[in-house]
C-alpha cells in the first residue's frame, strides 16, 4: 500500500511528464508512434508507487484516455495497460469512479475476445483489480461475463493449456546462460571486497541470487561445472549480517569423495529433472499463511533474545564493519510472486526513517532479505538437482557430530534454524532442509547408529551417516522447544515428517522417534491448523515406516501419548456415538494468547498422571518446553514384548485423536443453551484420515481391537456431505479392507485363530458396507473418484468371505462392476477393469463358464480403450485371466475347456500380441497374458490354422520382447516363455521359432546387465520337462553352452541394486545345468562330447562350489537327485567309449561337496516377531 507523501519526489514528476505526453497523444499505425505509446507505458509501470504520487483525478481520466487509444489488437500494449491498472489499484490505492469502471471493465471483456491466449492472464488480473469492491456497479456487464456465452464461463469450459507464449519471448541459449551463471557468481565472489555502501551490496546480492534462481527455475536444469562456486557462496551468505568478522567466501565447495557420482559431459548443463517433474513439485514448498504473528520478544528464562524478522545479532557499527564502505542508494521492488512465502521479501524503503536508527534497522532489513535470498536459491538448486549429487554436499551444510555443531565457528544450516533471528530465514533454511532430505531413502540406506564408546582409527561412511541422522535429530527437537511463530512451527514439524519418511530407523537404536512424538504431540492442539496437520503428516509419516519398528508399536499401542500429563474425559454411553464409552479427549478450549490448548489431546485410562501430579502442571495454556525436554530422549528407552502385549487391549492414543479430529462434535451453545455442531478443518480431517490409513496397513496388529470404531467411523464419514472427506473415507476403506483379506487367510492357513479376526467378523463387516453406504455410492454418478475407489475396496472381499456372501449380494457385485467398465469414467472403467481381474482369480468364479466369458469380454474391450490408464489395469487383468485359464487346464477342468468358446481364446491371443507392442506400461501385463495363454492352448485348438498363425505371431513378439526394451517387460516375457514351454502341446522341438527362443534365452542369461531378468531367462530354461522340447541335439548343446557361460558372469554386477539379487541367479543358472543333466539322452553326448571335454570341468566346479554355499531352503537338493537318478540310468544305456568319458564327466557334476552344518541355537520367537512374521 503506497504511503500518503506531501513533498515532491522524482516519481511524481516523472508520473506528470508521462500524464501530459499521454492526454495529448494520438494513435497512430505508424512505428514511431507504437515506440513512443510504448516507452510512456514502461515509464508509467516503472515507477515506484510506494508512495501517492497518482491523483484520482488524474488517474481515472488517463484509465480511459488509454482505453479509447490503444487498438485491442496490440496485444503487448493491452497488456502493460492491465500491468498499469494493476499498480495503480492495489499499489496506489485508486479509486475509480463508475464512468471508469464502466469504460474499462467494457474495454478488458473485448480485450479478452480479442487478444491472443498469453496475454489473457493479464487481463483477467486486471479486471480482478477492477471488480474488487466494485462488484454492484458492473452490473450491465454480468451477462458478458457469466451469461452462456460469458467469456469466464468459456474460459473455464475451456480445456486447460499453457498459454501460448508470444513470438520472440524464448528463454535465452544455453551459451547466454552460462554467461549470466558466470557473472552472477562472479559478483558473488567478488562482492565482500569491493568498496560499496553496504545497502547497495545488498541489493546486488540480493539481484544475483534472484537472477541464479530464476535461470535455474525456467531451464529445470542446474550447471554442475559451476555447482561448487554457486554453494560456496549460498554457504557464506546465509549468515549475512549475522557475525562481525568480514566475509570469507571458499572459492568452491567438493563433493564429498566417499559418495560415487556420475559427473556430467564438461560444458553441458546437468538436466536433473524433467519439467514435469519439476512442475508438479513447484507448490509443494512452505505453506501460504496470512496469519499475522506478534514480533519475537524477550522470553523468560533465560532465553537468548531473537528481534523481529528484519533484525539481526550485533550493533550496527559492527554489522557495518562486515561490508565495504561507499555511498549510493537504488530503489528496487522485489517482487516475489510466485516463490515459496518464506521468501517472499517486501523492499519498500519508505518504512525506514532517514534517522540514524531508522538506517540501522534498514540495514538489518537488507541482511535479512539477503540471507533468505539465498536460502530460496539453495532451495531450487536443491529441487533441480539429482538427489545424489546433492547428497555429496551434505557434508558442507549439515554437521556429523554434536561436537560439529558446536564448534564456535561452526556454520550450517542448524546454525540458521537455531539462532537466525529473522522468522522468514529460518523458514527458508527448514525447507532447504526438507527438500534436501526428502528422497534420500535409498541413499540413507547404508546407516549405521554404533555404540560411541567404541574407539576406532577409521570412522566407516555409514557410522557417519549415523551420527549425521542423530545430530539433525537433536537440532531440530532444540528448534522446535523455543520456535513460536506458526508458520515456521509448521515448516519445522513438517521437516521431521520427511526426515522420518527417510531415514532408516530399523539401522539406528530407538529412540529417536519417540523422542520426536513427546515433543510433537504437544501442538497436536495447536490453535492454527497448519500446526495441527503438520503434527499429523508427522505421525503419518512413522506410521507408514517399513518394516515394522518395536519402537512405534510401543508409542502407537497405549492409550495415551508418550509422557502426557492429562486426564480422562469420559464419553457418555450413546448407541449412535462411534467412540461410546471410550476414553477420548474433551473439545478443547483454545488459549488465544498461546495458541495452545487448555484441555489435554489425549488422555490416560485410568485417569492417572504418570508424573503423579495434577493437571494444574501443565494445562496446555503454555508450551511445557524445558520440563519435557529434559525427559524426552536422554536415555535410550527399552521396549519389551511383555509391555506391548500389556496393552493389547487397549484403544491406541493415535486412533482416538484421529477419530476425534475427524468426526464433528456436539458442543453447548453458551448463548442460547442449544447444540452446536463442531467441525475440523478439512486438511485436518484428511491428514486424520490418512494417519489412519498408513497404521491400517504397516501396523494393522497394533489396531486390530479398533476394528468396530473404524468401521463406524467409515459409515459415518460416508455420510458426509464433503466429496472429499468421502473420497479419502474410500481410501482408507481400500488399505482396511486389503489387511482384513490377510488376516483372513492367515487364519485359514495358520488353522488358529488367535490374535486374528475370523471370517464371521470379516462377513458382518462386508454385509454392513454392502447393505449400507457401498450400494448408494456406487450408484451415485456424481462423485467419480470415490466410485473408483469403492470398486477397488470390493476387490478385497477375497474368495473365502465372497463366497460366504448371500447369493443377491454375490450377484450384484458383479453385476455393478461389469455395468462400471462401460462407464463414462476412466478412473471407473479402470477400477472395475480391474476388479474383474481380481474376482477371475477366484476359484468359484473360474470355474464359472458364463461369468469367465462375460469377464473376458469386459477386459477385451478395456484393452481397446483409448486411455492409456483404462489399458494398463485391463492387461493387468488379462493376464489373471491367463493364469485362471491355465490354472483350469492344469487341474484337468475338461468341462470348462469344453465350453469356453474358442473364439474367445483366439481374442486373447491377438490382443495379448498387440499388447507387447503397446506403452511400456502395458507391455509386462501383456506379455504374461500371453505366456499365460499359450500354455492353454489345447492339440484341438491348434489343428486349426488360425491358432497356429496366432501362436507364431505371439512368440515372435516374446522374442522381441526378451531381446530388447525396458528391463520389467524383458523379465516378465522371460517368465512368459516358461510359461509356454509348460505346455507340450505346442511341440517346441519341431516347432520353427524354438531355435530362436532358445537363442534368445542364452544371449539373456550370459549378457544381460539386469539380474532379474537373467534369472528368469535361468527359469524358463529349466522350464521345458521333456527332452524333446529343446530340438536337435545340436540346439540342445548350444543350450548347454549358454548355461555354462552363464556361470563364468553370474557375478559381475555393473549396478549395487542387483547385489540381492546374485545369489539367487546363481541357485538358478545351478537348477537349470542340473536340469539339462536331467534330460540328456544318449544321442547326446556325442554333440556334446567338445564342449565337456572343454567346460566340463569348470562346469562340475563351479556347482560344487554353489552347492555347498546353497540355502537350506534350496531347491538344487530335489534336481541333483533327479540327475543322478538319470545318469545312473544313462550307464546302461551308453554303447561306446567315448559315450562313457562323457558320462564321467557329467558324474563329477553331480559329486558335490556337503556343506558343513553349524549347530545354530534356535531363536526365541517375541511376540513381536509373532505379530509380523
Amino acid at each position: 500500500m503506497a504511503v500518503a507523501a506531501n513533498y515532491a519526489c522524482a516519481d511524481r514528476e516523472k508520473f506528470k511528464y508521462c500524464y501530459s505526453k499521454l492526454i495529448q497523444f494520438t494513435y497512430n499505425d505508424g512505428e514511431a508512434g507504437k515506440t513512443d505509446l510504448n516507452l510512456l507505458l514502461d515509464q508509467l509501470n516503472s515507477l515506484e508507487y510506494s508512495t501517492v504520487i497518482v491523483s484520482e483525478q488524474n488517474g481515472n481520466t488517463l484509465l480511459k484516455k488509454l482505453c479509447s487509444t490503444i487498438p485491442l489488437h496490440e496485444d503487448r500494449l493491452v497488456v502493460k495497460l492491465c500491468q498499469i491498472t494493476n499498480n495503480w489499484k492495489r499499489k496506489q490505492m485508486l479509486q475509480l469512479s463508475d464512468e471508469c469502471i464502466g469504460t474499462v471493465t467494457d474495454y478488458f471483456i473485448k480485450a479478452v475476445e480479442r487478444c491472443q491466449s498469453w496475454a489473457v492472464p493479464e487481463i483477467l488480473r486486471a479486471l480482478a483489480s477492477v471488480f474488487y469492491e466494485n462488484v454492484d456497479k458492473v452490473d450491465k456487464f454480468h451477462d458478458r461475463l457469466l451469461g452462456k456465452q460469458g467469456i469466464l464461463v468459456q474460459l473455464i469450459k475451456n480445456k486447460v493449456s499453457d498459454p501460448e507464449q508470444p513470438t520472440g519471448t524464448g528463454y535465452l541459449s544455453a551459451e547466454h546462460v552460462d554467461v549470466c551463471f558466470d557473472l552472477f557468481c562472479m559478483l558473488l565472489h567478488k562482492m565482500p571486497t569491493t568498496n560499496l555502501e553496504p545497502t547497495l551490496q545488498c541489493k546486488i546480492l540480493i539481484n544475483c541470487f534472484r537472477g541464479i534462481q530464476n535461470m535455474i527455475q525456467m531451464t529445470k536444469v542446474v550447471p554442475f561445472e559451476k555447482l561448487g562456486i554457486i554453494l560456496a557462496a549460498i554457504r557464506a551468505y546465509m549468515f549475512f549480517g549475522l557475525y562481525t568478522q568480514p566475509l570469507i567466501i571458499p572459492d568452491c565447495l567438493y563433493p564429498s569423495p566417499l559418495i560415487k557420482i556420475d559427473i556430467p559431459v564438461s560444458g553441458k548443463l546437468l538436466e536433473t529433472q524433467n519439467k514435469k517433474t519439476a512442475d508438479n513439485q513447484d507448490d509443494s514448498g512452505a505453506k501460504k499463511s496470512k496469519r499475522k504473528t506478534k514480533k519475537r520478544g524477550d522470553k523468560q528464562g533465560g532465553k537468548p533474545n531473537r528481534q523481529s524478522d528484519e533484525g539481526c545479532h550485533g550493533d550496527d557499527h559492527d554489522v557495518t564493519r562486515a561490508f565495504g564502505a561507499g555511498a549510493g542508494v537504488l530503489n528496487m521492488e522485489a517482487d516475489m510472486s510466485g516463490y515459496t512465502p518464506w521468501s517472499k521479501i517486501s523492499s519498500s524503503e519508505s518504512e525506514w526513517s532517514d534517522t540514524e536508527g531508522g538506517q540501522s534497522s534498514r540495514l538489518r532489513s537488507n541482511c535479512s532479505k539477503v540471507r533468505q535470498w539465498a536460502l530460496s536459491c539453495f532451495y531450487w538448486i536443491i529441487k533441480m538437482s539429482d538427489k545424489k549429487i546433492m547428497f555429496s554436499f551434505w557434508s558442507s551444510f549439515i554437521p556429523d557430530s554434536q561436537s560439529a555443531t558446536n564448534m564456535s565457528n561452526s556454520q550450517s544450516l542448524f546454525t540458521v534454524i537455531l539462532k537466525d533471528p529473522s522468522s522468514k530465514c529460518r523458514m527458508g533454511a527448514l525447507a532447504a532442509l526438507c527438500v534436501l532430505v526428502d528422497g534420500t531413502k535409498h541413499l540413507l540406506t547404508a546407516a549405521e547408529d554404533r555404540d560411541d564408546s567404541k574407539v576406532s582409527t577409521f570412522t566407516p561412511f555409514s557410522v557417519i551417516l549415523g551420527t549425521t541422522i542423530k545430530e539433525m535429530h537433536r537440532c531440530l527437537l532444540q528448534a522446535l522447544i523455543s520456535e513460536e511463530y506458526p508458520m515456521t512451527l509448521t515448516q519445522l514439524i513438517k521437516c521431521f515428517g520427511t526426515i522420518i519418511a527417510n531415514v532408516p530407523y530399523h539401522r539406528m537404536r530407538p529412540g529417536l522417534l519417540s523422542r520426536i512424538i513427546k515433543q510433537v504431540k504437544h501442538f497436536i492442539n495447536h490453535r492454527d491448523p497448519n500446526v495441527r496437520v503438520a503434527c499429523l503428516t508427522c505421525l503419518g509419516s512413522m506410521a507408514g515406516i517399513q518394516p515394522p519398528l518395536m519402537e512405534v508399536c510401543h508409542i502407537i499401542q497405549p492409550s495415551r501419548p508418550p509422557v502426557s500429563a492429562v486426564q480422562p474425559v469420559v464419553v457418555e454411553t450413546d448407541s449412535s456415538n462411534p467412540l461410546a464409552g471410550l476414553h477420548i479427549p474433551n473439545t478443547p478450549v483454545k488459549d488465544t494468547e498461546s495458541g495452545y490448548s487448555s484441555s489435554p489431546v489425549i488422555n490416560s485410562p485410568s485417569g492417572a498422571l504418570p508424573s503423579g501430579g495434577t493437571t494444574g502442571e501443565y494445562s496446555g495454556g503454555t508450551t511445557p518446553k524445558r520440563d519435557t525436554a529434559g525427559s524426552s530422549g536422554i536415555q535410550t528407552p527399552v521396549f519389551s514384548d511383555q509391555l506391548l502385549q500389556a496393552h493389547s487391549h487397549e484403544i491406541s492414543w493415535v486412533v482416538k485423536l484421529c477419530i476425534k479430529n475427524i468426526l464433528p462434535r456436539n458442543t453447548p451453545d453458551t448463548v442460547f443453551g442449544a447444540e452446536e455442531s463442531l467441525t475440523e478443518p478439512i486438511p485436518v480431517r484428511l491428514e486424520s484420515l490418512q494417519v489412519l490409513a498408513n497404521l491400517t496397513k504397516g501396523y494393522f496388529p497394533i489396531i486390530r481391537n479398533c476394528v468396530p470404531m473404524l468401521q463406524e467411523l467409515v459409515h459415518k464419514c460416508f455420510c458426509d456431505n464433503d466429496p472429499v472427506i468421502k473420497l479419502h473415507t474410500a481410501k482408507l476403506l481400500d488399505e482396511f479392507t486389503q489387511v482384513l483379506l490377510q488376516d483372513v487367510i492367515k487364519t485359514e492357513s495358520e488353522q488358529q485363530t488367535r490374535d486374528h479376526l475370523d471370517k464371521q467378523q470379516v462377513l458382518d463387516f462386508w454385509m454392513s458396507l454392502l447393505n449400507g453406504p457401498i450400494q448408494e455410492i456406487l450408484q451415485n454418478p456424481v462423485h467419480g473418484a470415490v466410485r473408483a475407489t469403492i470398486c477397488d475396496c470390493i476387490a478385497n472381499i477375497g474368495d473365502p468371505i465372497f463366497i460366504m456372501l448371500p447369493v443377491d449380494k454375490r450377484i450384484m457385485c458383479l453385476t455393478v462392476v461389469l455395468g462400471l467398465t462401460n462407464d463414462e469414467d476412466r478412473f471407473i472403467r479402470a477400477s472395475a477393469v480391474r476388479t474383474l481381474g481380481v474376482y477371475v482369480l477366484y476359484k468359484s468364479h473360474r470355474e464359472d463358464v458364463s461369468f469367465v466369458a462375460d469377464a473376458t469380454s469386459a477386459i477385451l474391450g478395456g484393452m481397446d480403450d483409448k486411455n492409456i490408464a483404462v489399458r494398463v489395469k485391463a492387461a493387468w487383468s488379462l493376464a489373471n485371466l491367463g493364469d485362471a485359464l491355465a490354472m483350469n487346464r492344469e487341474e484337468g477342468d475338461e468341462d470348462f475347456i469344453t465350453d469356453f468358446s474358442d473364439v474367445l481364446v483366439l481374442n486373447v491371443i491377438n490382443v495379448a500380441t498387440k499388447a507387447c507392442q503397446d506403452s511400456d506400461k502395458v507391455k509386462p501385463n501383456g506379455v504374461r497374458a500371453l505366456g499365460s495363454i499359450l500354455r492353454y492352448i489345447s492339440k484341438k485348438q491348434l489343428c486349426k490354422e488360425a491358432f497356429n498363425q496366432a501362436v507364431t505371431s505371439g512368440v515372435k513378439a516374446l522374442v522381441k520382447c526378451v531381446s530388447s526394451g525396458a528391463m520389467k517387460v524383458r523379465w516378465n516375457a522371460c517368465y512368459a516363455i516358461s510359461n509356454m514351454y509348460k505346455n507340450q502341446d505346442l511341440s517346441q522341438g519341431t516347432s520353427p521359432w524354438n531355435a530362436d527362443v532358445l537363442n534368445v534365452l542364452c544371449t539373456v542369461v550370459k549378457e544381460c546387465k539386469n539380474f532379474k531378468v537373467r534369472i528368469n531367462a535361468a527359469i524358463a530354461l529349466s522350464a521345458p520337462a521333456d527332452r524333446s522340447q529343446f530340438g536337435e541335439a545340436n540346439l540342445f548343446s548350444e543350450v548347454w553352452d549358454g548355461v555354462i557361460e552363464a556361470f563364468n558372469t553370474a557375478e559381475n554386477i555393473s549396478d549395487y541394486i542387483d547385489f540381492r539379487y546374485r545369489d539367487n541367479l546363481i541357485e538358478q543358472i545351478c537348477i537349470a545345468a542340473l536340469h539339462l543333466l536331467c534330460l540328456v539322452k544318449c544321442d547326446d553326448l556325442e554333440e556334446l562330447s567338445p564342449l565337456l571335454h572343454k567346460k566340463g570341468e569348470s562346469l562340475a566346479a563351479f556347482l560344487d562350489k554353489y552347492y555347498m554355499a546353497r540355502q537350506k531352503t534350496s531347491q538344487m537338493d530335489v534336481h541333483l537327485e533327479k540327475a543322478k537318478v538319470r545318469l545312473e540310468s544313462l550307464d546302461k544305456e551308453v554303447k561306446s567309449e567315448a559315450q562313457t568319458d562323457i558320462l564321467h564327466i557329467l558324474h563329477m557334476c553331480t559329486q558335490l561337496t556337503e556343506a558343513v552344518e553349524e549347530d545354530i541355537e534356535k531363536s526365541h520367537i517375541t511376540a513381536f516377531k509373532q505379530t509380523y512374521d
